[in-house]
């Protein structure tokens, strides 16, 4: 079946914080949840957007405060913050990429920074809980073994078929390492949606390579690579072609549009000297991760007190990366 081109719209909403100065406000996410609602709908109206993508942290909003704050802005996916987007979906006709912190019975008092895909049908089609990059958000790979036993190892990386092509995710600086992007390529990823929230004090924005990083992946998986940003600067939202090519039309302080043609991707795809995937040499690498560098289960007990925890763990990592480097003569 041929997909018809269509426009994704990356939406960067006027929201509040939700987190008060006596804990969770309750009526802030409400308040922005109505938001999101209206915009999803006004994607579809003003726009003609298929497909709407949403920044990292816009529904919440950031803060240092620690764990039991995150957990209690948390929703649960299904839920009813999702029958809300999803009203809005059915109505627009259109789907939704949400990231929120996200809480589940199985994982008592952690939460995970998760995007929800949902569907104009109205259902949660597909949930992403964000792996690399420290945070004091539980990571998959924290409770590797657990988090396989309750979601199953299609949870990892998943990639959700639609009438659109086929949609991935990722959050923020994920896509500073080749491998979750290649793994959402391997699986058929057509469209990677990239919520961020890029502020300029973060340290890797002054590194030259950080504006450059996208599109790469983008050229390098031959895959749409969607970027809506929240924060205010110099990075602003795009959007990149299979070709890493920048497509991003920006309407306003809130629309950027892409146009997105699945199409010509396929085509792309089905050239055997265009298509970097096809030409992977699988048996050259087997022995690259064998040993692990930051190694799965590290938190399982208990999520990290603190940053001090990750970086000492870092540390570690460190130490066991350079043991495998070769020891050359003075």
């Amino acid at each position: 079946m041929t997909i018809t081109p269509y426009t994704a719209a990356l939406c960067r909403p006027a929201t509040r914080s939700v987190f008060g100065d006596k804990g969770f406000d309750s009526a802030a996410m409400r308040d922005n949840l109505a938001l999101y609602a209206r915009l999803i709908r006004e994607a579809a109206d003003r726009h003609g957007a298929r497909l709407v993508i949403f920044p990292q942290f816009s529904l919440t909003h950031y803060t240092m405060l620690g764990q039991n704050v995150w957990h209690d802005a948390a929703i649960t996916l299904p839920g009813v913050e999702s029958e809300i987007l999803g009203a809005a979906c059915r109505a627009a006709n259109a789907y939704a990429v949400v990231q929120t912190a996200e809480k589940h019975p199985a994982f008592p008092g952690r939460y995970f920074l998760s995007v929800a895909i949902i569907t104009p049908q109205g259902e949660v089609g597909m949930v992403y809980r964000k792996t690399y990059a420290m945070s004091l958000r539980t990571s998959p790979g924290d409770l590797l073994e657990r988090f396989l036993e309750v979601f199953g190892p299609e949870a990892l990386f998943p990639v959700l078929s639609t009438p659109l092509g086929r949609l991935g995710t990722l959050v923020g600086a994920e896509v500073h390492w080749p491998e979750p992007v290649r793994e959402l390529a391997l699986k058929g990823a057509e469209v990677i949606c990239n919520p961020v929230a890029a502020v300029e004090t973060i340290d890797y924005l002054n590194r030259p390579g950080a504006l450059i990083v996208r599109p790469v992946r983008a050229f390098e998986n031959v895959a749409y690579l969607a970027m809506p940003n929240y924060a205010e600067g110099k990075v602003s939202s795009e959007a990149y072609d299979f070709n890493g090519g920048a497509i991003g039309r920006r309407v306003d302080d809130t629309w950027t549009l892409a146009t997105i043609d699945i199409a010509a991707l396929r085509a792309a795809r089905a050239a055997p000297t265009a298509n970097s995937l096809a030409q992977i040499q699988n048996d050259l690498h087997r022995g690259l991760y064998q040993s692990p560098i930051w190694p799965a289960n590290r938190f399982a007990d208990a999520p990290p007190a603190d940053f001090q925890a990750l970086i000492e763990e870092e540390q570690a990592a460190k130490r066991r990366l350079e043991s495998h480097w070769p020891q050359w003569p003075n």
